[in-house]
């Protein structure tokens, strides 16, 4: 019994191991500039443990963008817990989902320009950890969808789809983060914290809830 759990710790480690191996090759050569046997050389492994926990490259980047999913996940559940109303807690999802995006910026920004963008992706078949990560972040839009529409019936939102505003939401976040990652030295946490909810108080928020918003 205690040498089977030695196994799946040392596994586990294993994982944990490659895919901090694999973040920040990602960081340094970029996704197509980063290839299994590189990943197999920084982390120490051979090439056959590494396939041992991921079919391919793609597989692995998908588990790093799912870790960023749990952890948004999370989040969710932390705010559902907390007291004050539904623009007080959507205020504090847009901060806790920024401070997110940035510690994963890196990773996001690679994703974005390379990842979700390249044309390859459309003709290679999905993985199951690319499908686990479509389902789980339809799980987060709607979880994102009931805060907002909770904000519209207490009368504190614009009265715009939902989804739409939730699409819109999570945009802003994200590409203002990467605009940070690109622009380094030239704007600031705070720049981003503030453009974001002057936007929000102007074009989102109730003129009666706007200055809650901008606070």
């Amino acid at each position: 019994m205690q040498k089977k759990i030695r196994r799946k710790r040392q596994i586990l480690r294993n994982r944990t191991v490659i895919l901090r191996s694999a973040r920040e090759l990602f960081h340094k050569k970029g996704f197509y500039g980063t290839t299994m046997e590189d990943i197999a050389q920084f982390s120490g492994f051979d090439r056959r443990t590494i396939y041992n926990h991921f079919k391919n490259k793609e597989d692995v980047f998908a588990a790093l963008i799912s870790g960023i999913l749990t952890d948004i996940d999370l989040i969710f559940n932390e705010i559902a817990e907390e007291k004050g109303s539904s623009l007080d807690r959507l205020r504090e999802l847009v901060l806790r989902l920024l401070d997110l995006y940035i510690e994963n910026s890196q990773l996001l920004n690679i994703f974005m320009s390379e990842y979700e963008t390249n044309e390859i992706k459309k003709k290679r078949h999905l993985s199951a950890y690319t499908l686990k990560n479509i389902s789980s972040y339809k799980k987060i839009e709607s979880r994102l969808v009931a805060m907002i529409k909770a904000a519209q019936d207490d009368d504190l939102v614009v009265n715009v789809h939902p989804y739409i505003l939730a699409g819109m939401l999570n945009e802003l976040i994200l590409r203002s983060v990467i605009v940070l990652h690109n622009q380094k030295g030239a704007i600031r946490k705070k720049d981003l914290i503030r453009d974001i909810f002057e936007l929000l108080a102007k074009n989102v928020v109730k003129t009666t809830a706007a200055a809650s918003v901008r606070q």
